[in-house]
């Protein structure tokens, strides 16, 4: 299971928008070919449940894709008024093509 931290400043975010986090692999492409699977945070439920695990962290429900590594990952609130927005750090996954985005 992932070791997920959320920061008090995103938690109260996060709950005040539903209570509910999604973590996903998104895929980057480097310049000369390579490819990484970047942690991205999304408020709402995912698509594809089944390719999820679903943690409950500080009274958030996070689903954390089976695509990214164990981390650990900190998610934390940056932006301000409406141009807020969750962040993620946390380790780089292998990316693969059938890997949800």
């Amino acid at each position: 299971m992932s070791a997920v931290t959320i920061s008090p400043k995103a938690r109260d975010w996060v709950t005040a928008q539903g209570g509910v986090i999604t973590l996903r692999a998104s895929p980057q492409h480097g310049c000369c070919g390579g490819h990484a699977a970047l942690p991205k945070a999304d408020v709402r439920v995912p698509d594809a449940e089944d390719q999820y695990r679903q943690i409950r962290v500080d009274g958030v429900i996070v689903h954390v894709a089976n695509a990214l590594s164990e981390g650990p990952y900190h998610v934390d609130l940056d932006g301000v008024w409406r141009w807020q927005r969750l962040v993620v750090e946390g380790g780089l996954s292998p990316w693969r093509p059938s890997d949800e985005s």
